[in-house]
């Protein structure tokens, strides 16, 4: 691969991950707006800031790791506290007398023509609306402190997050996740009205899948019309009568003769067969051979190669691909402690390796069933505009659905663990190979990718959206709120702790690129 596609990736990477996450904390940032909480600054990326600008109350800056932002709210950052009796300040008044800026610890030489205050009594929280004050000096309820020459806008009790009421609070906190939602849905939206929805009347194939058993011989715009003698009259209706699925569905193991339409003629074309994905055992066969022979290794088997032939699985031999078949359908998969054993025969050399097959509830969670046969062919879509809708719901649920059993699987099953995630350099590698894919694809991958990141985010763990839900659910249940320093100590806690798993993550990630 060359520095150029590897910057373009790099570059498509950061581009999906902005949006992403941008849109997430825009949800947060809109709905902390509408309930007059005080924003600080909404931030793309974390570590120090690359860019900056400020715009009303709200600095939009860059940072220089592009992986997660925040959106800075009163009640999180800056409390009431900052100032306190006794300390030493610099007043600057506004033109009716009112203070407009505190100047934190000042320097010595630092605006020497205003003279240093200490402060004997101070309010600037003003709770219920009553005026601010610093000695006997009004204070205004937007005016900034300064530290080491950097404003930040005081915060008082009304435009403090904590100070909102429970829906308020509610809709702050979901808004992310909720925004994730709906770019998912928008996204699988436009995948549908650009590229059409499935058409199961029509016969006409739209796509033949590169190295396929159908590339080659089976071309775009062909119209079936039999398959192995059989007549078939739609792709894919349930109305009893032969279609193309139906007839595909019938013939695993035996070769396939295709009747079709072409230029107006029609033609015979020569048999075929499917290419075999075991995805329980975690290979797919060879195109073109009788012989048991590794096409594709998928998944975990990456000792295995392109070429080796099969000699045993577990000390069972097999002669045929069929006898594979039917193993692979009833396999139970395999743990760390008991892996599957394969027996290859590469170049003449026998090898034995060990690895873990998935069951058929791991394989369930990750979209997939233990064994799949393809000929590698895409039925024609149609334009429809309320199916396009459709077509969107049912992506952005069976997206949904496969996160929450891959989480699950987290904690039920023993042959997925923390490992297994992808962090940052996982959605990289997944966003590059979406990319070459093309932009169906691509978009297919941020449409997923959103859904995730709103779905963890509602996970009910301290520092994480779902978190802060709970505490607000903890307060509806039991009318009292909880201690502040204790939630914000467990949330710091927690976020410390996940920071660790995402450097745990990343490191899994490394070694799988090797």
């Amino acid at each position: 691969m060359g520095i150029l596609s590897v910057l373009g990736n790099i570059l498509l990477f950061v581009l999906v991950l902005s949006i992403v996450i941008c849109i997430h904390e825009l949800g947060h940032f809109y709905f902390a707006k509408k309930a007059g909480i005080l924003c600080h600054e909404f931030s793309f990326g974390m570590g120090p800031r690359i860019w900056s600008k400020k715009k009303g109350e709200t600095t939009f800056s860059i940072r220089a790791f592009p992986f997660g932002g925040f959106v800075s709210m009163s009640g999180e950052e800056i409390n009431k506290e900052m100032v306190s009796v006794g300390d030493t300040v610099k007043l600057m008044f506004d033109e009716l007398g009112h203070v407009k800026r505190i100047i934190l610890k000042p320097k010595a030489n630092a605006y020497a023509d205003i003279e240093n205050t200490v402060v004997e009594k101070i309010d600037l929280w003003g709770e219920n609306m009553s005026p601010l004050y610093i000695n006997d000096y009004p204070v205004r309820r937007d005016a900034f402190y300064m530290i080491d020459g950097v404003d930040m806008q005081i915060a008082p009790q009304e435009r403090n997050f904590n100070s909102k009421n429970k829906r308020q609070r509610f809709m702050v906190t979901v808004a992310g996740a909720m925004m994730n939602i709906i770019l998912a849905f928008f996204v699988f939206l436009v995948i549908a009205m650009g590229w059409g929805v499935a058409d199961p009347e029509s016969t006409v194939i739209s796509d033949v899948t590169l190295d396929t058993p159908a590339y080659g011989i089976l071309l775009p715009g062909d119209e079936i019309i039999s398959i192995n003698d059989v007549e078939v009259f739609s792709w894919s209706e349930d109305n009893n009568l032969p279609s193309v699925n139906s007839e595909l569905a019938k013939y695993d193991s035996e070769y396939i003769f295709f009747t079709v339409i072409r230029d107006g003629e029609p033609l015979v074309l020569p048999g075929m067969k499917k290419q075999f994905l075991f995805y329980s055992l975690g290979f797919a066969s060879s195109i073109g051979t009788e012989e048991l022979v590794i096409g594709t290794p998928l998944y975990k088997t990456t000792e295995l190669q392109t070429g080796d032939k099969i000699v045993s699985i577990d000390g069972i031999t097999f002669t045929n691909w069929q006898d594979l078949i039917d193993f692979s359908i009833t396999y139970q998969g395999s743990t760390e402690e008991e892996p599957t054993t394969i027996i290859v025969d590469r170049d003449g050399e026998l090898l034995t390796f060990n690895y873990i097959a998935y069951n058929e509830e791991t394989l369930s969670a990750m979209g997939q069933t233990a064994f799949y046969a393809r000929v590698g062919i895409t039925g024609s879509t149609k334009f429809s505009f309320f199916g396009s809708f459709k077509s969107a719901m049912i992506s952005l649920y069976n997206s949904s659905i496969s996160i929450y059993a891959t989480l699950g699987l987290l904690f039920t099953s023993d042959q997925v663990g923390v490992g297994d995630l992808s962090g940052f350099i996982g959605i990289y590698s997944i966003t590059s190979e979406a990319a070459k894919d093309g932009l169906r694809s691509l978009l297919s991958w941020v449409g997923l990718l959103s859904v995730n990141l709103g779905i963890v985010n509602l996970l009910p763990i301290p520092a994480l959206d779902g978190g802060r839900l709970a505490f607000i659910a903890y307060e509806a249940i039991t009318k009292r709120k909880p201690n502040q320093k204790l939630e914000n100590l467990l949330h710091t806690i927690v976020l410390f702790l996940l920071l660790g798993l995402m450097v745990f993550i990343t490191y899994k990630d490394i070694l799988r690129l090797f």
